[in-house]
């Protein structure tokens, strides 16, 4: 398995279904999910919270519960929304989850070129962060594509 979220192929040929609720879905290697925590989207969604909140110890204390704090809740929410959308059982719920957690990685993005743009981040600082979004991002909307594909 490739951790290039760009390189994924989303193979959903395991995708099963009991009516319309999620019982098992099959990862890009073939290995078949039943915890939303073993799902690709979700473990890199966690890997993107120490980043994000080591850059916004650098940002100033005025910011502590401005840009700091909302960077903070913005990568939090981008795992909870996809194991919000995989607890409620249902495909359309769990793509409302994965779509949500796409625009709060587009949220993170705004923000840190905000703090670039405001002169307290460098392009140096925030750019493995765009890195790592952009690679989550290309893995969410091709998962997102391909459980649409199986409706």
């Amino acid at each position: 398995m490739t951790n290039d979220p760009r390189k994924h192929d989303w193979n959903l040929n395991g995708l099963y279904e009991l009516g319309e609720a999620i019982s098992v879905v099959a990862e890009p290697d073939g290995r078949k999910v039943t915890n939303f925590k073993d799902l690709w989207v979700w473990k890199t969604g966690m890997e993107l919270l120490k980043p994000v909140y080591t850059v916004t110890r650098k940002l100033p204390k005025e910011e502590l519960y401005g840009l700091a704090s909302q960077l903070r809740r913005a990568a939090v929410s981008v795992p909870s929304n996809i194991a919000e959308g995989w607890g409620r059982n249902k495909k359309g719920y769990l793509l409302l989850g994965l779509s949500y957690s796409r625009g709060s990685l587009h949220e993170i993005e705004t923000q840190l070129l905000a703090c670039v743009e405001l002169e307290f981040l460098t392009k140096e600082d925030i750019q493995p962060l765009l890195d790592k979004i952009a690679g989550i991002s290309t893995g969410l909307l091709r998962f997102m594509n391909n459980l649409e594909s199986k409706r």
